[in-house]
């Protein structure tokens, strides 16, 4: 295969990035890796297979200049949503950032969120997790606190104030945190897991009945978590659960803080921000093949995760999307018949009743949008 791979630095949103492409898994698929100061930001793969009188290397130029692109208009989000100054696209453009490890840009749509919205109890969980995974435990803290005064009932708030606290090692307030998360939400499986954590920690210093009454909760917490845990991929779960069943206490908890928050809490399956955001501000709300890759990544996660009411949710939205775009080019299809023959009774009829009905559907989605 000719040109096995393309690479680059590139200047977007005033930082210099690094793009590489090339073919992966045996030229089955063309990987895209974006870097910012060494590190990954955001990694990409499509399935690839060369055609005839087709070159592997225009495919690799292609999917590297999609990724340059998609870049491109993620910065071009940026400056739209500054100006609109809309709390919920700022929240949702500050998620994919976070999910870039961009921390200073998620930062910036976070704090802009609560200054257009500043009880906008979403963004306190968000904007707290931001500083864990950046390591201010300080600047965290000081956040969902603010969170859990405005938003005492949110279990997100709750949690990542339990995990600050565990990284600042002071267990009794991670403990109680950690217990308000799961009793707003007894599904919560990683708190449950950060529960058994912080338990394991708290019971270090205790003795006699006190402590075996905590490590017997804390190893409740861990048989719910590993029975459930979807991804078990996160930093040192595997070790920390090992040494765990060996009793070796002070290991496990040892194994756990020397893991990073960024690892333990950067796995996203979240795909609906990125897809809001380009639908609304960049330009993508009539291309059916980005509506359509939309559709199936959701309905892949379905396939695996069918009890996601969220993702559920986002697959209606998606199809309503899905309508909208074939109700808008019916109507170009009416205007057509009625431009190649204006006496077309019936296509004006149809034209008049899809205006005038269609009106009210546009309406719903925009309010869905909203």
């Amino acid at each position: 295969m000719d040109n096995l791979g393309q690479n680059n630095d590139v200047m977007v949103g005033g930082r210099k990035f690094h793009i590489e492409t090339a073919f992966a898994d045996q030229g089955k698929a063309i990987t895209s890796t974006i870097f910012l100061d060494g590190q990954v930001i955001d990694s990409r793969e499509v399935p690839s297979s060369v055609e005839p009188g087709e070159s592997a290397g225009e495919l690799i130029g292609s999917a590297h200049r999609e990724a340059i692109t998609d870049l491109e208009i993620l910065y071009y989000i940026d400056e739209k949503v500054k100006a609109v100054r809309h709390a919920a696209s700022a929240n949702k453009l500050g998620l994919v950032f976070l999910q870039k490890n961009l921390y200073t840009e998620a930062l910036s749509q976070f704090n802009l969120a609560l200054e257009i919205d500043p009880g906008f109890s979403d963004v306190f969980a968000n904007l707290g997790k931001t500083y864990l995974m950046n390591d201010s435990f300080d600047d965290a803290i000081e956040t969902l606190k603010k969170g859990v005064q405005q938003a005492p009932h949110f279990a997100d708030v709750q949690n990542y104030l339990g995990i600050a606290y565990l990284y600042k090692e002071m267990f009794e307030q991670a403990v109680s945190h950690l217990e308000e998360a799961i009793n707003l939400n007894s599904n919560y499986i990683g708190a449950y897991y950060h529960l058994g954590v912080a338990l394991l920690a708290k019971s270090q210093s205790e003795n006699g009945d006190a402590q075996v009454t905590t490590r017997q909760m804390a190893m409740e917490c861990f048989d719910r978590a590993e029975e459930r845990m979807v991804n078990r991929q996160i930093a040192n779960f595997e070790s920390v659960m090992s040494k765990v069943k060996e009793q070796d206490y002070a290991a496990a908890i040892n194994d756990f803080l020397l893991s990073k928050p960024k690892d333990v809490l950067g796995h996203f399956m979240d795909v609906e921000n990125e897809f809001y955001l380009k639908f609304m501000y960049g330009g993508k709300g009539k291309d059916d093949s980005f509506i359509s890759e939309y559709v199936a990544k959701l309905s892949e996660i379905i396939s695996e995760h069918p009890e996601y009411a969220d993702v559920r949710n986002n697959m209606g939205v998606a199809n309503l999307i899905q309508c909208r775009n074939l109700f808008l080019r019916a109507l170009d299809e009416f205007r057509a018949a009625m431009k190649i023959n204006p006496g077309f009774k019936r296509a004006e009829k149809n034209l008049k009743l899809a205006e005038n009905d269609g009106k009210g559907f546009l309406i719903l989605l925009r309010a869905i949008l909203k």
